[in-house]
């Protein structure tokens, strides 16, 4: 799923539990730190997504785009729950549940 501020892809794992990633590019942010801030607030907006709702067994990745590098925590959270809303909705859609093989959900 893509956002203004994101870019969210989830498959199902089969583990029961979910694992994230998050990448910022060297291209977005060519300084480190500037980088590590961004995977900073990406991290914290997870934890936010992930007391909201139950384990479901997902491997989620969360790519930051331009927008990330200036938004708050609390919009890279609203953006996150709006795509992870969106990407578990076309998961379900396809049958995606844990215990079955992955399947890439995006673009």
């Amino acid at each position: 799923m893509r956002g203004p501020l994101l870019v969210v892809r989830v498959s199902a794992n089969g583990l029961g539990r979910d694992r994230w990633g998050f990448a910022v590019g060297r291209r977005l942010a060519p300084l480190a730190h500037d980088r590590n801030r961004v995977r900073r607030r990406l991290r914290e907006a997870g934890r936010a997504a992930a007391r909201t709702g139950a384990e479901r067994g997902r491997d989620i990745v969360v790519v930051a785009r331009e927008g990330a590098l200036s938004a708050s925590v609390a919009e890279l959270e609203r953006e996150l729950a709006r795509l992870l809303g969106k990407a578990e909705r076309e998961l379900a859609s396809r049958g995606g549940a844990a215990g079955r093989a992955p399947e890439e959900v995006g673009e």
